[in-house]
C-alpha cells in the first residue's frame, strides 16, 4: 500500500495564521480608505457649507444704505439708509444691523424714500443665534438684535461656534482739509463739517459639522460697502 502524505497540523496553523494576517491587512487598509473619504467628503460639506454663508454675507452687507432716491441732482447727504439708526449698527460683536432700498426707491419715476422713511421690510441684519447664523428679512428698527423677523442660514448639519464683525471705517474730512481720519465719531468732528465716511467690514466665521466637531473649519472674508456715508456733522 502506498503511503499518503499531507500537511502537518503545524503547517496547517501557520497557513491558518498567515491568512489571517493577510486579511487583517486588507480590512484595514479598506477601514482607512473608506474613513479618508468620509473624511474628505465631510470636510468638503463643511467649506461648502461656511463659504455659501459667507458669500451671501459679504453680498448682502455690500449693498447696505443703496438708496434708489440717488438720482441726478439729489443730495447724498439726505440718504435715509446712512442716517441715523437706519445706518449701519453693531449691536454685539456678532450681530450686524443695517438698511437697502429693497427696490422700491423710485416706481414710475416717483421716489418713495425720498420723505427718508426706510419701510420695515428694508432692515436687514445677520446675527449668531445659537450655533446658527441668522439673517434678517423685516424689522423696525436697527438698534436691536432681537427686533424683525430672523432666518436661519445654514443647514443643522454645521454648527457655528463663532461669527464676529470688526468695522473698519475712514473718514475723509472734505470741509477743513482733503484728509482721511480713523472715525467719523462726532467728537473727531467740528459742526459743520462735511465728510465722506468709507467703509470696511471684517468677518470671521468658525464652523464644525454636528455629526464630527473634529472637523471645524475657520473663514475670514472682507466686505467693502459700495455706498459712502456721506453727511454733513
Amino acid at each position: 500500500m502506498k503511503k499518503q502524505t499531507g500537511f502537518t497540523l503545524i503547517e496547517l496553523m501557520i497557513s491558518m495564521l498567515i491568512g489571517l494576517i493577510v486579511i487583517s491587512a486588507t480590512i484595514g487598509i479598506y477601514v482607512n480608505t473608506i474613513k479618508g473619504s468620509t473624511d474628505t467628503i465631510n470636510s468638503a460639506r463643511l467649506n461648502y457649507d461656511l463659504e455659501s454663508v459667507m458669500s451671501l454675507m459679504i453680498n448682502d452687507i455690500r449693498r447696505a444704505g443703496y438708496w434708489g432716491g440717488a438720482v441726478v441732482g439729489a443730495d447724498s447727504a439726505t440718504n435715509p439708509f446712512t442716517a441715523g439708526a437706519a445706518n449701519i449698527q453693531f449691536p454685539t460683536a456678532s450681530c450686524i444691523l443695517y438698511t437697502y432700498d429693497g427696490g422700491n426707491g423710485v416706481t414710475g419715476g416717483v421716489n418713495h424714500d425720498s420723505n427718508g422713511i426706510v419701510d420695515a421690510d428694508e432692515y436687514y441684519g445677520f446675527k449668531l443665534d445659537g450655533s446658527n447664523i441668522r439673517m434678517r428679512l423685516t424689522g423696525t428698527t436697527t438698534a436691536d438684535c432681537a427686533d424683525g423677523s430672523w432666518s436661519p442660514t445654514v443647514e443643522q448639519t454645521v454648527n457655528i461656534t463663532a461669527l464676529t464683525f470688526t468695522p473698519a471705517y475712514k473718514c475723509l474730512n472734505t470741509t477743513t482739509a482733503l484728509s482721511y481720519n480713523t472715525t467719523c465719531a462726532a467728537a473727531a468732528l467740528a459742526a459743520g463739517t462735511k465728510a465722506v465716511e468709507s467703509r470696511q467690514i471684517n468677518i470671521a466665521l468658525t464652523g464644525q459639522l454636528v455629526n464630527d466637531p473634529t472637523v471645524t473649519k475657520t473663514l475670514n472674508g472682507i466686505v467693502k460697502v459700495r455706498n459712502d456715508r456721506i453727511f454733513t456733522q
